[in-house]
């Protein structure tokens, strides 16, 4: 997800990633350069496009930390081990500001319709956090919409030998698959369940940028999965 603000004075929340990389350098939080250059891309490789909207730095940044919290908090209620997860502030080429973020984790194989709960819980707990905000809007609904979790999810499905769509009907009989409406469904019921724990998680990125599965674990009250590689 990638949002842009206007030109002008640094954001509110400290200096740019790459202005703090140095002063950050024991800070496990605080990713590597070529690690901030894969966060300003898709998971295909291509960059990621910059969406103007009407909104104050301070509420997109807001938002985009439940988008990610979403991911973490459902990815990790199905075993898996959160890396990373957080939002990135970087230049944008008008000399303004972009926000990126990012959810990274290590996990057992899953049934798919878990998988792409997972991935749709981001777009998901951003909607739920404008609602509650009383921010839904035209603007808003465009900023849920700018990722690439769809598509990600899609490629994962196919590399399965599955069918994500867009809508309820799969193409024929023979197919097996969903749909990312009913991805969407599975998802709002799960942050429906554990949406403490996203506001506290959302809470920390907010306020930090970058947190480690076991930092973002702790503010859920919860523990972090082990990595899949490590276990039995």
């Amino acid at each position: 997800m990638n949002a842009v603000r206007k030109a002008g004075p640094e954001p509110a929340g400290g200096p740019p990633v790459r202005d703090a990389l140095e002063d950050g350098a024991e800070d496990s939080t605080v990713p590597a350069t070529s690690m901030v250059d894969a966060w300003g891309t898709f998971n295909d490789g291509t960059k990621k496009p910059v969406l103007a909207v009407a909104l104050p730095y301070e509420v997109q940044r807001r938002s985009a930390a439940y988008h990610e919290a979403g991911h973490a908090v459902v990815t990790a209620a199905y075993g898996a081990h959160i890396k990373v997860t957080g939002v990135l502030d970087l230049p944008a080429a008008d000399g303004g500001w972009s926000l990126t973020g990012r959810t990274e984790f290590d996990g057992p194989p899953i049934p798919f319709w878990r998988y792409a709960a997972q991935c749709a819980a981001g777009e998901r707990a951003q909607a739920r956090y404008f609602n509650a905000a009383g921010l839904w809007s035209s603007d808003t609904r465009a900023l849920c919409a700018n990722h690439d979790d769809f598509a990600s999810t899609s490629t994962w499905f196919q590399n399965a030998g599955l069918v994500l769509t867009r809508d309820e009907d799969l193409p024929d009989e023979g197919t097996s698959g969903m749909s990312w409406t009913t991805a969407c469904r599975i998802a709002d019921l799960m942050l429906s369940m554990l949406w403490p724990q996203v506001e506290a998680v959302a809470a920390g990125i907010d306020a930090r940028g970058l947190l480690t599965g076991d930092q973002a674990a702790e503010l859920a009250g919860a523990t972090n999965p082990p990595p899949y590689r490590n276990r039995g």
